[in-house]
Order: C-alpha cells, then sequence, then structure tokens
C-alpha cells in the first residue's frame, strides 16, 4: 500500500554524467550528489573530505570577543560563574561542556538547571535568587535565555552579567553583557543552524584562541557537541555535519567512561555507535531525567568520571526510561481515543489536551502523532493553573510563524521551525484550537497533507555493489538537512514469501539477475505485508534505502523499505 507521496528528483542530467566521472562513482549516486547541491569535483571534497579545520572562527559570531574577554577576565579575577542550562540534551550537553572546560581553567563554576514542572523553561526567580545568594558575577545561559528579557534585566540590576548562549528565534534581544547566537539579525556568522551545545563549542573556542592555548585542546568536547546535535534535530548540513562527524569519531575512539557505562547498559561496542545508538539510546535517556524528575540527573552523568558513579547514574537514568515509556505510551492510547471527536471539528491540525498528562512526555507523544498522522500536532498538560504543552510540525509549515500568529491566545512561546513549546490560560484555549487549525489550515495546503519522500535516482538491484555502498556509507552522518539517499527500484517480483515480525514489520527477499539474494524489512509496515499476501504473484515498485550490516561475522547488504507501490493490485 502506497503510503507516500513520491518525488522522484531530476538533477540536470548533464552535470550528473560529468560528476560521475570526475569523482569515479555511479550515476545513481553521482544524481544523489548533484540533489544536495554537490556538483563538482570541489563541492564532493567539502562534502566527504571536510575537517575540523574547516570551521569558520568563532569571532564571526556577534559579541563573541566581548564574551570571550568577559570569560577571561573572570577567571583571572576568581569570580563566581553560574551555567544556566536548559533541560533537555542540548542544553545539559552544553552545560557540561562548558562546567569542565572552565573547572580545568581554574573557575569557581556551578550550574543551575530549572525544575520543568514548577519553574519551567527560561531563566526562573528561584535561579536568579540562587545566584544573587551565592555572589555570582557572571551567568552564562545555556540553550536558553535570548527570549528572557525581565529575567536577564533583574539579573544586570542585581549586579551579575549575563552571557547568552542561544539558538532559538528571538523578537525582542535581552539586556544581556554579550549574546551569541547564530540567529541574531546582522550577525556575520555563515550558518544559522548550530545548536546550544554547538554555540558553547562556538564559545570555548573562542576563549581558548584568547589565552593562546592550542586549538585542539577544545577537539575533547567535540562527544558532547555530537550528542547535543543529533539529537536536537538541527540541520545537518556544512559546519553541523562536521562536529557531528567527528564528535562521533571521538566516541568511536575515545569515549569518556561515562559513556562507556551507558553504551554497556545499551549492550553496544562504543566502536559501532552511530547517528541511531544517539537518537534513540543515549538522548531518551538524557532527556528522562528532566521529563521524569531533574536534569541534574542527566548532567551529574555526563561529568561523572568515576566508573561505579557513571555506572549507577547511567542506571537511574534507563530506570527513569523505562518508566517514560511506559507513561508515554499510556497518554498515547487516550489522545488517540480523543482523535475521532476532534476531527470532526478541526481537519488541519491536532490540538489535544488532558489537565492529568504528564508534562515531561508531551513532546514525545506529539512526535508519534505527527508520525502516524503528519498534521502540525499540540499535546498540552497543565501545571499550576497553565495550560503548558508541546508543539510539532510538519515539513512544510514553520511553526514558530504559525504560533506568532495565534500569539493574542498565548502566554508564553519559543522554538523553532518544526518544534516549540507554549502556555496559555484555560479560557484561551479553545480559542488557540480554532485560530491554529486556521492557520494550519490557511499555510498547509492537502496535497502537502501526505507525507512526501524524496528519490534520489532509479536503482536496480544489479547495481548494488561493494563499491556502491562503501561510497554511499560516506554520505552519513543522516539526519534532518542530510537525509538518507533513497532510491526506487521497478518491476520487482518475491523471492521469497512475505513474513510479519512481531505483528508490526514485513520482511521477504529478492533476488538480482546476477542470483544474488537481498534482505528487505519495512519496520512497522504491516500493511504492506497484507497487500503482498492478497496477491498470488506481486509485482511492484519499491522505495528503499540500503545498507551494509555485519551478521555472524558476514557482511551483507540489507534493504530498508520505506514503500511500496504494487503494479498487479487486482490479480486474483
Amino acid at each position: 500500500m502506497k503510503r507516500y507521496r513520491w518525488s522522484l528528483l531530476t538533477p540536470d542530467e548533464q552535470g550528473v554524467a560529468a560528476l560521475s566521472k570526475a569523482i569515479n562513482v555511479s550515476l545513481p549516486l553521482a544524481r544523489a550528489l548533484c540533489n544536495r547541491g554537490i556538483g563538482t569535483f570541489d563541492d564532493a571534497k567539502a562534502f566527504f573530505r571536510s575537517s575540523i579545520s574547516d570551521l569558520p572562527s568563532p569571532f564571526l559570531l556577534e559579541e563573541m570577543r566581548r564574551a570571550a574577554e568577559r570569560v577571561v577576565k573572570a577567571l583571572e579575577n576568581k569570580e563566581k560563574i553560574m551555567l544556566y542550562g536548559d533541560y533537555d540534551v542540548d542544553g545539559t550537553t552544553g552545560t557540561a561542556l562548558l562546567f569542565l572546560y572552565l573547572k580545568e581553567r581554574g573557575a569557581e563554576v556551578s550550574y543551575y538547571i530549572n525544575d520543568r514542572f514548577s519553574e519551567g523553561y527560561g531563566i526562573s526567580d528561584e535561579g536568579i535568587d540562587l545566584a544573587i545568594g551565592n555572589g555570582t558575577g557572571l551567568i552564562i545561559t545555556v540553550d536558553c535565555g535570548i527570549r528572557e528579557n525581565a529575567a536577564i534585566r533583574r539579573c544586570c540590576e542585581s549586579g551579575i552579567d549575563v552571557i547568552v548562549c542561544d539558538h532559538h528565534e528571538a523578537d525582542e534581544l535581552p539586556p544581556a553583557y554579550a549574546i551569541l547566537n547564530p540567529k541574531v539579525p546582522g550577525t556575520a556568522y555563515p550558518f544559522r543552524e548550530l545548536c546550544g551545545c554547538g554555540v558553547a563549542f562556538k564559545f570555548i573556542q573562542a576563549i581558548t584562541e584568547l589565552m593562546g592555548a592550542e586549538p585542539e585542546s577544545c577537539h575533547e568536547y567535540l562527544d558532547f557537541v555530537a550528542i547535543a546535535t543529533a539529537a536536537d534535530m538541527v540541520s545537518l548540513e556544512k559546519e553541523n555535519r562536521i562536529l557531528l562527524r567527528e564528535g562521533l569519531q571521538r566516541i568511536r575512539t575515545k569515549p569518556r567512561n561515562n559513556l562507556v557505562q551507558m553504551f554497556s547498559l545499551m549492550k553496544v561496542p562504543s566502536s559501532e555507535v552511530g547517528m541511531y545508538h544517539i537518537v534513540f539510546g543515549i538522548a531518551p535517556r538524557i532527556n528522562a531525567a528532566g521529563r521524569m524528575h531533574s536534569a541534574n540527573l542527566a548532567v551529574d552523568w555526563l561529568l561523572s568520571e568515576v566508573p561505579s558513579e557513571s555506572k549507577r547514574f547511567a542506571g537511574e537514568l534507563d530506570r527513569m526510561n523505562v518508566r517514560r515509556r511506559e507513561i508515554d505510551s499510556d497518554i498515547m492510547k487516550k489522545a488517540e481515543t480523543m482523535l475521532g471527536s476532534h476531527f470532526a471539528s478541526y481537519c488541519s491540525s491536532i490540538v489535544l489536551y488532558d489537565e492529568s498528562w504528564h508534562l515531561g512526555v508531551l513532546g514525545i507523544v506529539a512526535s508519534k502523532l505527527l508520525e502516524k498522522y503528519y498534521l502540525p500536532t499540540v499535546i498540552l498538560g497543565n501545571m499550576n493553573g497553565l495550560i503548558r504543552g508541546s508543539v510539532r510540525s510538519v515539513t512544510d509549515l514553520n511553526v514558530y510563524e504559525a504560533l506568532q500568529e495565534c500569539s493574542d491566545y498565548l502566554e508564553q512561546f519559543g522554538g523553532h521551525h518544526q518544534a516549540a513549546g507554549i502556555t496559555l490560560k484555560a479560557e484561551n484555549y479553545e480559542g488557540f484550537r480554532r485560530k491554529f487549525d486556521e492557520v494550519c489550515g490557511s499555510s498547509f495546503s492537502p496535497v502537502k497533507r501526505q507525507k512526501e519522500l524524496s528519490v534520489d535516482s532509479v536503482l536496480s538491484l544489479e547495481e548494488i555493489t561493494d563499491k556502491f555502498i562503501n561510497v554511499l556509507e560516506q554520505f552519513a552522518p543522516f539526519g534532518y538537512g542530510n537525509r538518507e539517499p533513497q532510491f526506487i527500484s521497478p518491476e520487482l517480483t518475491l523471492f521469497t514469501r512475505p513474513k510479519l515480525l512481531r505483528d508490526r514489520h514485513v520482511k521477504f527477499s529478492l533476488r538480482d539477475s546476477f542470483g544474488r539474494n537481498f534482505e528487505v524489512i519495512g519496520f512497522d509496515r504491516p500493511d504492506i505485508y497484507e497487500e503482498l499476501r492478497s496477491v498470488s504473484h506481486p509485482v511492484f515498485t519499491m522505495l528503499f534505502t540500503v545498507e551494509k550490516r555485519v551478521w555472524n561475522r558476514r557482511e551483507e547488504f540489507q534493504i530498508k523499505l520505506k514503500d511500496l507501490d504494487m503494479l498487479n493490485r487486482h490479480q486474483k
């Protein structure tokens, strides 16, 4: 059953042929490169062989020199520095990065992370009170602060300088001592899509350069940047691609003890860690701390060096994540039962509210509903008399801009084009629900309500070779902004009958004209299993990705089925 819209990309074939010849790759791979704007030998070299030395100077960020000089002054004067981080992966890893870096340079440094439930997002009065009481002279925010005008003004009035390290959009800049944010209007920095931890890394690069230390001394923190970049779903192109790739390499070759303990719990060797293990293994466990209790546990784990402590913290994070999965599963079931009546009135979005829902998992539920129904989704709970929750959006709708149009109904909102958080009063809920659906309806055309899958090229099974896979692997790491290349093969027939694994995943095999067998797995596609079984000799076109895997010490190709179009559906 064809679930998605297929869009076969059509790069200029003369350019494809020229690139294929210039770098000695097959035409399907050359098409995939051209579809990513890579059309020359030099483009391909920059894509495949870029290194940490190719990163832009941190001083291109507006006010970076002022911020770095302020930190050097604080180090010289033995001032107390407080790091103020957000409670998600990006905020906690960025906090850990700065804490370890500054501590190593003799700073008297502490950190503060809000309680998600009693304080919410941003800079809280409780945090400022603690900073004032401790005699803090400098606060550095991590992954927050760009919209905290009143809180930062209070810090200034109390004699505390604030440096904002953030990557979120801002309407009006706060009165901070310095603002480090690649999205600040007018900045000369050439790349807007750094995560908060990425901005923190640029900050330590600048401090290191200002102090005359070796630039390589910053590289030991690239593992934190890789985890945050992968988890925060920022665009994996240009600088982020380099930071992630270099950070993954460090994790594989020089893993911290705390990471080794977590990988042991996950039953994966450090040397084999990839994007999947970060996004679906490490990130959920870090986030579970802030979602279920306190993000301080995640920072404690990130900072831990003693094996016994690292193991204990990793175990606690794992147990919290198990409990988190149970809760979001329960909420997901209830949300699904509410959708029937919801769709009777609203057809362009999903906005659901239940005052009993656990605020810590609403973003996860919103993401799952988005994946299933492909509509902009808002899932809300209640805290301290206010409705709060998470927003997730489809590719073609900038949800931050959509929320701006709904701002009359909101007390607070923040985020970026595909994810946001909101707060509103109960009396404004129905008004917001109507307005948000109206904005989505006008911005998100019906034809785009079926998720689109971009196809790089037609690819025959015979073209899948060792060389093809070796080049394909160099496209990684994959994620938002650098999707995995996708191909279609027409007029295929089954070699083995389909199986249904765990009532969810379809599995079968194909054979090419050389007599080679290819295992095909389609995750969460029981519908394809049913359709293939309904036809005696199915003929179909398949949309897929392909990878090499090791099984019983043998390397083999595996095809990951994304969608299928039956060509003889009505055959008896």
